[in-house]
């Protein structure tokens, strides 16, 4: 095996290994919560989850790809994600101010204090992300798998507690609050090893780099809030028009289902370096290999998690409702996997402006789509839309990459 496919290879695998303890670590927590508190307390948690979530992105903004390309200085990387997480934390908390309250569906008072007690992840998610790029630039991903699952032992053994010591009302918040203290011991194990990789952590403001840093992260960074948007916001439209069962039935059945999309996720973490330096036909030999290896894992994914699905009658028969839910998203994951591929290459090629206006025309047109059809009709309306997105979205992309292609 050549030194290239031996450090995909193996930081692909060391990605895998440790997703596949952090995503099986979040299962079960998810089974806890779902299994003790049922539809209700589980979708109170989804609401929590899914609205600080969306701040992740933003505080990523698609810095680690500029950094990675032009080598810039960590510590204003690093600087920049501290400032930039803590005014998210603000605009999370200023944003569900306006937002309304009602105690039997959308933002009541138990998912408002819980969205509070947990927007510091979005800032320990920035430190997590800084960390990151010290990885990916080392290809050392096997440093970032460690600390994942420390912190994942971590939240597996405080929100144990929490489910079998407090009430459901209750519980729900020791939950979250033990997922925030399992990402601080990631952040912390993170940053631990950066110290060992490179010099002495520190932090810079540098507001010149800072500024260069991010102007050209900008059509990357809305790409990526476009596609958060269109991917999060039927959460929101369910949150505000249905049930707090439905909001939990639909929860799960999306748990489940990302569990495979962090296969692309890492394959192409490991990929895009080298998409970074092989602006030549080998570009094109990449792209292919890695086309067919995503496509043949992603209806390998279907057919299990296709057939997996009604186990989720095990948890607690109520969900016996998130069945065809899981099953409708199982069959959008080709086109998950293979628009991954297409993001970055696109990316790595510097169209990311164009990626930019793909990604906001598209999450327009699913903003429409579920304003109109998710209150009508729920869950199920929500998934259908939400594999529809995704395959127009590979759709248009890959037309547009293979346009690019012809000039390489």
């Amino acid at each position: 095996m050549s030194p290239t496919k031996w450090k995909v290879a193996w930081n692909t695998a060391s990605q895998l290994l440790g997703k596949i303890a952090g995503s099986g670590a979040m299962l079960f927590v998810s089974i806890l919560i779902a299994r003790s508190f049922g539809a209700q307390g589980y979708g109170d948690f989804t609401k929590i989850t899914t609205f600080v979530a969306f701040f992740y992105l933003l505080v990523d903004f698609g810095l680690n790809a500029v950094y990675l390309k032009r080598q810039t200085d960590w510590a204003t990387l690093l600087g920049m994600r501290l400032m930039g997480g803590t005014i998210l934390m603000f605009v999370a908390i200023a944003i569900l101010s306006f937002l309304p309250q009602n105690e039997n569906q959308g933002y009541t008072g138990l998912v408002r204090l819980g969205i509070i007690l947990f927007t510091p992840t979005i800032l320990i998610q920035g430190l997590i992300v800084s960390a990151n790029a010290i990885f990916q630039k080392h290809l050392r991903y096997d440093l970032a798998t460690v600390a994942l699952t420390v912190g994942n032992i971590i939240a597996v053994v405080l929100v144990w507690s929490a489910v079998y010591g407090l009430s459901s009302r209750v519980g729900v918040i020791g939950v979250t609050t033990s997922l925030l203290l399992g990402l601080g011991g990631t952040a912390v194990v993170s940053l631990f090893f950066v110290r060992k990789i490179e010099s002495p952590i520190h932090i810079s403001f540098d507001r010149g780099v800072g500024k260069a840093l991010f102007v050209a992260a900008l059509p990357l960074g809305l790409t990526l809030l476009f596609n958060q948007v269109y991917f999060r916001v039927d959460s929101l439209v369910l949150t505000l028009t249905r049930s707090t069962t439905e909001v939990g039935l639909y929860g799960l059945a999306y748990k489940t289902f990302e569990l495979p999309l962090v296969i692309p996720t890492f394959f192409m973490n490991s990929v895009y370096p080298l998409l970074l330096v092989e602006q030549t036909p080998n570009f094109k030999k990449i792209l292919r290999k890695s086309f067919f290896v995503l496509l043949i894992i992603s209806l390998l994914s279907l057919v299990v998690f296709w057939f997996a699905a009604p186990l989720l009658i095990y948890i607690r028969p109520e969900f016996a409702e998130s069945t065809p839910l899981l099953r409708v998203l199982t069959l959008g994951l080709p086109f998950f996997f293979l628009s991954s591929l297409v993001m970055w290459a696109l990316i790595a090629l510097g169209k990311q402006i164009v990626l930019a206006g793909i990604y906001g025309s598209l999450m327009v047109v699913t903003i429409v789509l579920d304003i109109l059809v998710i209150p009508k009709f729920g869950a199920i309306g929500a998934v259908w839309i939400t594999v529809g997105s995704e395959a127009l979205v590979l759709f248009i992309s890959g037309v547009v990459l293979q346009r690019y292609l012809r000039n390489i």
